[in-house]
C-alpha cells in the first residue's frame, strides 16, 4: 500500500465510492456495532482492494455484513475512521447534509442566540465527520482538519460552510501533529472570504476578541463556556485567581459576577495583552500578571483567595506520559489548594485526554492531603453541550472540571 505525501493531500481528486473493503476480526465490530467510530490496526482482518490514505473505504464484519463507509489511511494507528453507517456517496451533497444537521443540533441547544454568538458548530466525531472541527466566532469560522480524508475534500466542506452559515471569513487553522501523523500539510490561512486577523464576537453577554490564526485551539477554548459561567454564578464576594488564563474568560465572568479582586496569571505575553484588552472592552478590573504559574503560586500568600482556578495546558499528551503528567498536575494542585482561603472554592481542570476524570479525582485528594486541606465536591463538569461525542466514544472524553469547596 502506498501513503500519500503532504503535496499530494492537496492534489489528488478524492473518491466518492468505496476503493476497496476492509473486514474486521471476529469479535472487533462489537464496538462499532454500537456507535464507536474507530477502527484500530489490530482489529483489521484483511483489506480487498489497493485503497489509497484517504480514500472512502466500506467496512465490514467478520461474517461479511457491512457496517458502514470509513476513511482510510494505513498512516495511522486508527487506519479507518467511520464517516457513514449508510451506502451512499461521499460528495458535496454529503458534506453540505452533514454541516446543515450540525446546525439544526445547534440550533435545538438554542445557538447562536442574542447573548453567544461564539460556539462549536461540528465536533468531530459526534457530528460524524470525523477529524474536523468548525468553530462560529460571531460572522467567521475557523476550521481545524485533522484527518488526511477530510482535508482531500476540504473545498466541498467550506463550500458547505459557505452554503449553510455564509460567514465572511474561513479560517483554516494548524492541524498540528495531527497532519504530521497523518501524512499532510495544513497551513494556518484565510481558506475563504475577507482577510482580517481578529473577530469580535459574545460569549453569554461578554465581549470579546478572537484571533484564530494566533491563538491556541481554533481562536479561543470554548468547550469551558459551561464552566466560565459557573465561576460567574459563585463568585460574588470573592476573591479570585485565574490561572492559566488564556483570554481571560473565568475572570470575565467571575468580574460580572461581583468578584471584589480578581488576579489573572498566565506566561504569554500576548494572553495578558489580551486580557486587559478583554477587561477594559467589558468595563471590568483585572489584574493581569506575565508569569510561570508553578512559580506565581509558589510565592502567593497562603490563603489569599476564596475562588481559585487553574486550567492548565495537555500535561498528557501521550500514554508514556501519564505518571510524569499525573506528578505535574498533583503539584500543581498542591501549590493552589494551598492559597485557598477556608470556604474558598477550588476548581481543577484538565485536558489531557489520557487523564480520566478519576485520575483527575485522584490527583486532587493527594493535592489535598499535602496542602492539608479537606475537600467536598460541588460540581464536575465537561465541555459545553455543543461538543456532541456519540455515546460509546470514551476517547472523546478529554476535558474534565472539578469545583470542590475547600475548607
Amino acid at each position: 500500500m502506498s501513503t500519500t505525501s503532504p503535496a499530494a493531500a492537496s492534489s489528488v481528486a478524492p473518491n466518492s465510492t468505496p476503493t476497496a473493503q476492509v473486514t474486521l476480526r471476529k469479535g472487533k465490530a462489537r464496538p462499532l456495532w454500537f456507535g464507536h467510530p474507530w477502527v484500530y490496526a489490530n482489529a483489521v482482518e484483511k483489506v480487498a482492494g489497493t485503497p489509497e490514505p484517504g480514500d472512502v473505504i466500506s467496512l465490514l464484519d467478520t461474517d461479511g455484513r457491512f457496517i458502514g463507509q470509513g476513511l482510510w489511511n494505513v498512516r495511522s494507528q486508527i487506519p479507518v475512521r467511520l464517516l457513514s453507517r449508510e451506502d451512499e456517496p461521499i460528495n458535496d451533497a454529503f458534506f453540505l447534509r452533514r454541516i446543515r444537521e450540525a446546525q439544526a443540533r445547534r440550533t435545538a441547544l438554542g445557538l447562536p442566540n442574542a447573548n453567544t454568538n461564539v460556539y462549536r458548530l461540528v465536533n468531530s466525531e459526534g457530528d460524524h465527520l470525523p477529524g474536523l472541527v468548525v468553530d462560529v466566532y460571531g460572522d467567521a469560522v475557523s476550521v481545524q482538519i485533522t484527518t488526511l480524508g477530510l482535508f482531500m475534500r476540504r473545498a466541498a466542506i467550506y463550500d458547505a460552510l459557505q452554503t449553510v452559515l455564509a460567514p465572511k471569513t474561513i479560517f483554516q487553522v494548524n492541524a498540528g501533529s495531527y497532519a504530521d501523523l497523518e501524512g499532510f500539510a495544513c497551513n494556518a490561512e484565510i481558506a475563504r472570504g475577507q482577510s482580517r486577523i481578529s473577530v469580535p464576537c459574545v460569549e453569554d453577554g461578554i465581549r470579546l476578541e478572537v484571533e484564530p490564526l494566533a491563538g491556541q485551539k481554533t481562536g479561543m477554548f470554548i468547550d469551558q463556556r459551561v464552566a466560565r459561567q459557573r465561576v460567574g454564578q459563585w463568585s460574588k464576594g470573592r476573591r479570585v485567581l485565574d490561572c492559566y488564563a488564556y483570554a481571560g474568560g473565568f475572570s470575565l465572568q467571575a468580574a460580572r459576577g461581583g468578584a471584589t479582586d480578581i488576579t489573572a496569571v498566565d506566561s504569554s505575553p500576548r494572553a495578558v495583552a489580551r486580557i486587559e484588552a478583554h477587561a477594559a472592552a467589558n468595563n471590568a478590573t483585572v489584574r493581569a500578571v506575565e508569569a510561570d504559574v508553578f512559580r506565581f503560586l509558589q510565592t502567593a500568600t497562603a490563603g489569599a483567595y476564596d475562588l481559585v482556578i487553574i486550567d492548565p495546558p495537555k500535561f498528557a499528551k501521550a500514554r508514556k506520559d501519564l505518571e510524569a503528567a499525573r506528578k505535574g498536575y498533583e503539584r500543581l494542585n498542591t501549590l493552589a489548594l494551598r492559597t485557598c482561603a477556608p470556604g474558598a472554592i477550588f476548581v481543577s481542570c484538565s485536558c489531557s485526554q489520557n487523564i480520566s476524570a478519576d485520575d483527575l479525582e485522584r490527583v486532587v485528594a493527594a493535592a489535598a492531603k499535602a496542602a492539608g486541606r479537606n475537600l467536598s465536591v460541588l460540581d464536575r463538569l465537561g465541555p459545553g453541550p455543543d461538543h456532541l461525542l456519540p455515546l460509546s466514544f470514551t476517547e472523546g472524553q478529554y476535558l474534565k472540571v472539578l469545583f470542590s469547596y475547600v475548607d
